[in-house]
């Protein structure tokens, strides 16, 4: 049993992570986020309770939200990093982001609204993307399966 307040997105997200003790900046995936936390793999130099900022830009969006979060553990495959001190915008940024608001009708919002939070950089991560709202998508439009 999952002991998470909240639960975990799958991901596959860049952000930026910027090291509050040396200012040093790191580009690192994602592979889950939730309202509380997320998980970063193959952070460089990163040490238990280590502060940092994380800089999340969404693809096609020049503005980026900047988030505090403190590394709460690590392991051979990164490191979890809890948020620390969000605000109600902070917290309404992350909500839109784990949970995209799509009624299931028009495949492109869907597209464009999930895309963000997998890695699209490749033709075969966007045909599974579509393929896996346009499932959703018949689903809905049709009122269910028969």
């Amino acid at each position: 049993m999952d002991a998470r307040k909240n639960p975990r997105t799958k991901t596959s997200f860049q952000v930026t992570f910027v090291s509050k003790a040396n200012g040093v900046s790191q580009n690192r995936i994602i592979s889950d986020i939730s309202q509380s936390g997320l998980f970063a793999n193959a952070m460089s130099g990163a040490k238990l309770n280590d502060h940092y900022r994380v800089l999340f830009r969404r693809p096609g969006q020049i503005e980026s939200m900047q988030l505090n979060a403190q590394v709460t553990r690590i392991d051979s495959h990164g490191s979890a990093l809890a948020f620390r001190q969000l605000d109600p915008q902070e917290s309404r940024f992350l909500s839109e982001l784990t949970n995209p608001n799509w009624d299931g009708k028009d495949l492109l919002e869907g597209v464009i609204k999930h895309g963000v939070l997998e890695n699209t950089t490749s033709f075969a991560s966007c045909m599974r993307l579509t393929s896996l709202l346009s499932s959703d998508y018949r689903f809905t439009s049709r009122g269910g399966i028969n």
